[in-house]
């Protein structure tokens, strides 16, 4: 074990981690996102043709090998037989393919490869015989899973986040409050929330806090509300000055591979008048006759005079997911200034993100970034579990599995570390959202909402007995 590598199991080791021995082949956006995320807890190893890239890694702890992934030499010098994982994730899915078959062969542990086709990601047909032709786990597909997120947030009406846990029994959405809001009204303590749902996290400019009773809410802050389905539905009644929702329309400008998946999905769910507007005549002639509800328009989502003509200010939502951040931008400030009610943008470029936002785009979102968080959910575990990051990382969730050893104690008896919050307790079948009476008990689930310089610190305090 090299100096580094030692290092890391000794720090590891200290906050209960068990680290990997990890490659990742691709040193591009994806695998930096990824190094950053996983090289606090894991040993990594970077591997890229282009020896220039090594410089953007070298303030993270991780080793750089120039050089091809799809190199026998190669991924023997990065000490293969001993990896626990593989991940490829340049921007070539054959190079992505035979790196994990030939790390496979070496004898790695797993393999995840990333694709930017849906049919490799298909759980059966081409994409079961390519995971086992070439001995891959897992393949990710990050276009889908970006569409499927936006499907989310579509469903919550004015939400600007939506995540599920709990097989769906328990729902986070992240919504900011307008001066229509009943929940600026008074403290937190005084709004008489239903019970099952928690405003877990406020954000007022950068700074998100844990809300106590005596918080007041204020226009133009972010919240986060966690709790059942059904609570939670009522929250978002008072969030929006108890004004009803009716029926949404939703525009999409981009039939592309997540314009197209997003369309297909709320096509199929026949809960939005759905219209999509693509300017290649041949994708709009298969968006047309794939798709059974959805009015499909042919032309240019930045041109201003179409979407004038075709009334797109009246959209509830607007989504743009063409695959060109200045694109995207231009068309989502046009639907801005005709009067949409939510711009949902697609950003191709993490480090666009917050520009997006500050310009005044409603929700910005990266597939890449989806696929990371995914990603390093999977690849994190012991008794904690990370099923979502929030705010470009200022915040996650976690899932705690509460030791056998741990005292039952009452919920308002515990002093867990500062920023953070217990969201819900999973008992078996039962969901709790709970209250200071209620208790944590050995063998729970804890869904923790916690910023995240707070993420050890909870983990360590519960888990362990």
């Amino acid at each position: 074990m090299d100096r580094r590598a030692c290092r890391r199991y000794h720090q590891d080791a200290q906050h209960g981690v068990h680290p990997l021995r990890i490659i990742i082949v691709g040193g591009g956006e994806i695998g930096f996102a990824l190094a950053r995320e996983l090289s606090q807890d894991h040993n990594l190893s970077i591997v890229d043709q282009n020896p220039d890239v090594g410089k953007r890694f070298e303030s993270l702890d991780v080793a750089f090998l120039a050089g091809s992934g799809t190199s026998a030499e190669v991924l023997e010098r990065a000490q293969v037989r001993d990896v626990d994982l593989l991940i490829a994730c340049t921007g070539l899915d054959e190079v992505n393919m035979v790196a994990c078959a030939v790390a496979n062969r070496l004898g790695v542990g797993r393999t995840i490869c990333f694709a930017s086709r849906e049919d490799f990601a298909d759980a059966h047909g081409i994409g079961e015989t390519v995971r086992q032709h070439f001995g891959i786990e897992k393949i990710i597909w990050p276009e889908g899973q970006l569409a499927d997120e936006i499907e989310r947030i579509i469903a919550a009406p004015g939400a600007i986040d939506a995540e599920v846990f709990a097989d769906g029994r328990i729902r986070l959405l992240e919504f900011r409050l307008d001066a229509t809001s009943v929940l600026t009204t008074a403290p937190l303590a005084a709004l008489h929330l239903p019970h099952g749902a928690l405003i877990v996290a406020v954000k007022r400019g950068e700074a998100i806090e844990i809300p106590k009773g005596d918080t007041r809410l204020a226009p133009g802050d972010k919240i986060f509300v966690m709790g059942a389905p059904d609570a939670v539905a009522q929250v978002v009644g008072q969030i929006h000055g108890g004004r009803p929702h009716a029926r949404q329309v939703v525009t999409i400008i981009g039939g592309g591979d997540v314009g197209f998946r997003l369309a297909q999905r709320l096509d199929a769910a026949g809960e939005v008048d759905l219209r999509i507007i693509e300017r290649d005549r041949e994708r709009g002639a298969l968006l047309a006759g794939a798709l059974h509800r959805a009015l499909v328009l042919h032309g240019d989502g930045t041109d201003l005079e179409l979407l004038e003509a075709e009334d797109v200010g009246r959209s509830d939502v607007l989504v743009s997911v063409i695959d060109n951040d200045e694109r995207n931008l231009f068309a989502s400030l046009l639907g801005r200034q005709l009067g949409v009610g939510r711009v949902i943008t697609r950003v191709s470029r993490l480090a666009n993100l917050r520009l997006f936002e500050r310009v005044g785009i409603d929700v910005a979102l990266s597939a890449r970034g989806a696929a990371v968080s995914s990603l390093v959910h999977d690849i994190q575990g012991g008794r904690a579990h990370l099923l979502a990051v929030l705010e470009e990382g200022q915040a996650t969730i976690v899932e705690i599995q509460v030791p056998a050893g741990f005292q039952t104690r009452a919920l308002m008896a515990l002093t867990p570390p500062p920023q953070s919050i217990v969201g819900a307790i999973v008992r078996g079948p039962d969901v709790i959202v709970p209250r200071g009476p209620d208790e944590v008990r050995p063998g729970d689930r804890l869904i923790v909402f916690t910023a995240a310089e707070s993420v050890r610190l909870v983990r360590d305090y519960f888990g362990t007995a």
